[in-house]
């Protein structure tokens, strides 16, 4: 209720702001561009596609993105992008265009006072879609669309230090094709059995010849120890903690990617590489990946979406309704 009441004020916002400023979106006199996105690791990927979008309609305008700390390594190399802030650099920020395309109570009034021309908003087009919500890659260009601009695919930057890191993770892996393996996820209904996992692991080596890369958080490590132990494959334990380009150089370069709804299935979706999606509470395609090789796993109940912590069948949770057998023709479809 707390976010519904601050989407329908940010509607409000741009609304009045839009009307006093008696804005017209095509006009020209766009000199600093501030875009607020304090989210996530997978929603920042689904979003990167609108900082070119704005490049290319204002070739010559600054752009500061507002992120949070963990985000900023997603995004520090790209050439659309002038500043990256933190949230506590919102004050006595100035922009001619203010795009809320994730904020808080906070972003929101320091907006109002930022001399902002053009106001746009994430709540005025949840709004629009209430009852019918887009993928997560179209919401976040509809924000901007009234400023006519294309239509862009995401697309990550990796440094070469980011390139030469990733190549140094895989020789260390040997030099057998490798699938990654993303067993964690914010939230525990949101994470397929490690059990299930290890039947994975087992067949990817024993059919493909592939060895499997665990992928986790320090927090997952427990998670990714557990497929280990049921695994007859020898996984690999991968703590990764550099840059999430560095993630990005190495899951381009992978066979496979497998995992639950989260920030790395996104990611392995921009690099284009085959993914075999495992959803389980969240509202359906919204964060599906988009790639060609891809294939998704969503057993949809008649609660779905819930608040991801309260589970009405929680002897039987959607997501692990998912069975290996199923995951396992997804992955003979697109190898």
């Amino acid at each position: 209720m707390n976010e519904k009441w601050l989407f329908a004020l940010n509607l409000m916002a741009s609304k009045w702001i839009n009307f006093i400023h008696k804005s017209k979106f095509e006009r020209t006199d766009i000199h600093k561009i501030v875009c607020v996105k304090l989210d996530e690791i997978g929603d920042m990927a689904t979003c990167v596609h609108v900082f070119a979008a704005l490049r290319e309609k204002y070739p010559s305008a600054h752009i500061s993105v507002v992120c949070k700390p963990f985000v900023r390594s997603l995004i520090h190399h790209d050439p659309n992008i002038d500043s990256i802030l933190k949230a506590d650099q919102l004050i006595g920020l100035k922009a001619d265009l203010w795009l809320e395309l994730r904020g808080t109570w906070r972003s929101l009034f320091y907006s109002l006072i930022s001399g902002a021309k053009i106001r746009l908003d994430r709540g005025t087009i949840r709004f629009r879609q209430r009852g019918n919500q887009a993928h997560e890659y179209f919401s976040n260009f509809n924000i901007i669309e009234p400023l006519g601009c294309v239509q862009k695919e995401p697309k990550l930057y990796p440094g070469q230090g980011e390139e030469l890191t990733a190549l140094e993770w895989i020789q260390k892996w040997g030099s057998k094709p490798f699938a990654i393996i993303h067993a964690g996820g914010r939230r525990e209904l949101r994470q397929w059995s490690p059990l299930k996992f290890a039947e994975i692991t087992d067949l990817l080596y024993q059919k493909y010849g592939m060895i499997s890369i665990l992928l986790g958080a320090e927090n997952e490590k427990e998670i990714l120890e557990t497929i280990c132990k049921n695994s007859k494959s020898s996984p690999i334990i991968w703590i990764n903690k550099d840059s999430l380009l560095v993630f990005y150089a190495v899951v381009k370069r992978a066979a496979l990617f497998v995992g639950n709804e989260s920030g790395p299935l996104q990611i392995a979706d921009i690099a284009n590489t085959p993914c075999v999606g495992l959803f389980g509470p969240g509202v359906p395609n919204v964060f599906y990946p988009r790639n060609s090789h891809s294939r998704v796993l969503h057993e949809v109940l008649s609660c779905n979406p819930c608040d991801q912590i309260h589970c009405v069948h929680p002897e039987n949770p959607c997501i692990q309704r998912i069975s290996v057998e199923k995951v396992t023709q997804q992955i003979q479809e697109i190898l």
